[in-house]
């Protein structure tokens, strides 16, 4: 895991970014062409989540911005 990574996704994409919690590292899950597309994976992810140590989802568009978090699917950590 990268603890540096960059979290403006590429031109006109959105990241998926995964923060380990137990360790403070991030990790780029993956870029996506759509926000829908991006919210979709992370919110899969965060429903996923049964421990409060469990690796927690963002989404961030292309100037590296947080647009979305595991609040969405009911969730209290947040960026």
């Amino acid at each position: 895991m990268d603890m540096d990574v960059d979290r403006r996704a590429p031109a006109a994409k959105f990241s998926v970014v995964g923060v380990d919690l137990f360790s403070h590292e991030d990790y780029l899950v993956g870029n996506y062409d759509s926000q829908e597309e991006a919210f979709k994976i992370a919110d899969e992810h965060n429903v996923k989540r049964k421990g409060s140590l469990d690796d927690v989802y963002y989404v961030y568009d292309d100037c590296g911005t947080y647009i979305r978090g595991n609040e969405a699917v009911g969730q209290k950590i947040s960026p």
